[in-house]
């Protein structure tokens, strides 16, 4: 089967990126013929990688002026296969994504499923299928009205042979005494009406923590001069009164160049906790990274996908915010409730036992996010289905709700309390 996959090229540091480059290849070696429409990471030109052509982005933003119609010619308009998409579904429009069958890896991050990503699925006169991300945006796909046998899951997924407990000199290099508590944040700096991330929260959250503890630092891995609409980490920091003697943040060229992921993998494998409370997450693929890396135990805001990725840690509440661009809320965290979970992570460091069981159970638990799992369990399934509908116009029998933790993931977090 051919197979258009629209998002962003495989090289390219981003998550979309991330996952393009996880999943295309093995979709190549299971017999499929796949070529990746870059909406963003590649201009001008016609490139390839790992046998795979890699088609450039067009002048539209969202390249809604190219992109469907590659999708088009390298399915020879969808009698050979499927458009296979990774990117926000409200951003595809246009009439040349109208005709097209598109299988749509999709992000729901509001509560309920915003009306726009709803009116994507509903138009065209080709085929729609959802593809979540997560059980909640599954189960919200289902409750806004979507039929259930065009709705399947498919968790974004990470490589465990990269992300695991790693042997680490990062504390050193950075200056970070070995004895330290030591958070990590790693999420985007875009954006700031609103700012998703939630980094006023995150940061005036760790400030306090740090007040109380001499020994607490932080490590920042973003952009941080807010280049791209983002915030301008450093003057926050300033107006906080932070602690900078104790805050780290990435080295901005190699970070913007593209740090291999070896390197994060040491970063994650260093820490005490990630920090992670965003207003809402499609995925989030920074909490099964940590986890797979050891670290015992994330903080996350307890909404969208990110309470069932929290196998270890804690999970907060906050207030809902309503999002008049996307007509759905989002969930702002609680700066209380993050400092609370600080402390916790603070004294899970201080018990070497509790900490290397939880260090464990984390491992455990994002094992059930390893690339190779998810491919054959979910997205093989899928592949067939869709296989099997070319050209017959026959109802997929998709795949129907499952546990969504397996035994070691379910101990996991049964340790933890699911906090």
């Amino acid at each position: 089967m051919r197979i258009a996959w629209f998002s962003n090229a495989p090289w390219a540091p981003t998550g979309y990126g991330q996952q393009t480059a996880e999943v295309v290849p093995l979709l190549k070696a299971a017999g499929h013929d796949p070529a990746v429409l870059a909406n963003y990471g590649l201009a001008g030109t016609i490139s390839e990688w790992q046998g795979v052509p890699v088609y450039p982005h067009g002048l539209d933003a969202y390249s809604n002026d190219l992109s469907p119609y590659q999708a088009k010619q390298w399915t020879e308009d969808n009698t050979l296969g499927w458009t296979i998409s990774l990117y926000d579904s409200w951003t595809m429009k246009g009439d040349g994504w109208d005709a097209l069958n598109i299988a749509a890896w999709t992000p729901v991050d509001h509560q309920p499923t915003p009306p726009p990503v709803l009116e994507f699925f509903r138009k065209g006169k080709g085929k729609r299928i959802a593809i979540a991300m997560s059980r909640f945006g599954e189960q919200a796909l289902l409750d806004a009205g979507l039929e259930r046998d065009r709705v399947v899951y498919a968790p974004h997924s990470i490589d465990t042979n990269i992300f695991k407990p790693t042997p680490s000199t990062i504390r050193e290099q950075l200056g970070i005494p070995a004895d330290a508590h030591l958070t990590m944040i790693n999420a985007a700096n875009k954006g700031n009406v609103p700012i998703r991330k939630c980094w006023p929260e995150m940061l005036l959250a760790w400030r306090t923590f740090a007040e109380k503890h001499e020994d607490a630092y932080l490590y920042i891995h973003t952009e941080s001069t807010g280049i791209a609409n983002g915030v301008r980490i450093e003057r926050f920091l300033e107006a906080i009164s932070a602690p900078t003697d104790r805050i780290k943040i990435v080295p901005q060229l190699p970070y913007k160049m593209g740090l291999p992921t070896t390197v994060l993998a040491q970063m994650y494998s260093a820490s005490d906790t990630v920090l992670s409370t965003s207003r809402g997450e499609g995925f989030g693929i920074v909490v099964p990274e940590a986890l797979a890396c050891g670290v015992p135990g994330v903080i996350v805001t307890d909404w969208t996908a990110q309470s069932e990725l929290c196998g270890v840690g804690w999970r907060v509440d906050g207030q809902p915010e309503w999002d008049e661009a996307q007509g759905a809320w989002w969930k702002v965290p609680n700066v209380d409730l993050i400092i609370e979970a600080l402390e916790q992570s603070y004294a899970v460091k201080a018990d070497p036992d509790r900490r290397n069981q939880m260090s464990k159970d984390a491992v455990a638990f994002a094992a059930g996010y390893d690339t190779r799992v998810v491919f054959k369990k979910y997205w093989e399934p899928i592949l067939a289905r869709l296989s099997a509908e070319l050209g017959t116009g026959a109802t997929l029998a998709l795949n129907a709700p499952q546990e969504p933790a397996n035994r070691a993931q379910r101990r996991a977090m049964k340790r933890s309390g699911g906090r």
